[in-house]
């Protein structure tokens, strides 16, 4: 009877101990993409990285599954930081979004997704103006470029998406753009 419940015990153990490591992959794996300079064009924004993971983190009902970088089946591929204000797509960023319209275009990716907020410190009606506004530029240019209106999603809202970014990111005046898996 001892060695049943011990066992019991020791695989109880066991899964708290997978428990804990998966969330700090999944942490880890945040961190990881979001230091590469890849995914950034812009202005260049002030990440504080560990302040961002515990921050998002300490929410209440924050697990670090929701510290994955993506939207449903979609990746994150380009955050586009804009300067205060500012509504055009900066000129760093046009090389990667051509790269991301090459790849939806020849079947490589599925559907983009493009998600813009802004967070200005005035009202909700002005975050939501200014982020309509960028997204409409980087629609303008997807569709300048031929990219069919039904190959990207647009989402409009006054929070980034994942809690990780308001904290960890000194200006949130931004684009998220998600890669799908391809068909």
């Amino acid at each position: 009877m001892s060695q049943c419940c011990s066992g019991k015990v020791i695989g109880l153990v066991a899964v708290a101990a997978l428990c804990m490591i998966k969330p700090a992959r999944a942490i880890d794996n945040v961190v990881q993409r979001l230091s590469n300079p890849e995914i950034h064009c812009g202005h260049q924004p002030t990440l504080d990285l560990f302040n961002g993971v515990v921050n998002a983190l300490s929410e209440s009902q924050s697990t670090a599954a929701a510290l994955t970088l993506r939207r449903e089946d979609r990746r994150l591929e380009l955050l586009i930081h804009f300067m205060p204000g500012q509504r055009e797509i900066p000129d760093n960023c046009l090389p990667k979004l051509r790269a991301l319209n090459e790849a939806t275009k020849t079947g490589r990716s599925g559907p983009i997704l493009i998600r813009s907020s802004t967070q200005t410190g005035g009202s909700a009606e002005l975050d939501l103006a200014m982020a309509s506004q960028r997204l409409d530029s980087v629609q303008n240019y997807f569709r300048e470029n031929r990219l069919a209106r039904r190959a990207f999603v647009l989402e409009l809202h006054p929070d980034t998406s994942n809690p990780l970014f308001g904290d960890a990111v000194s200006l949130p005046n931004m684009v998220e753009i998600y890669s799908s898996p391809a068909n």
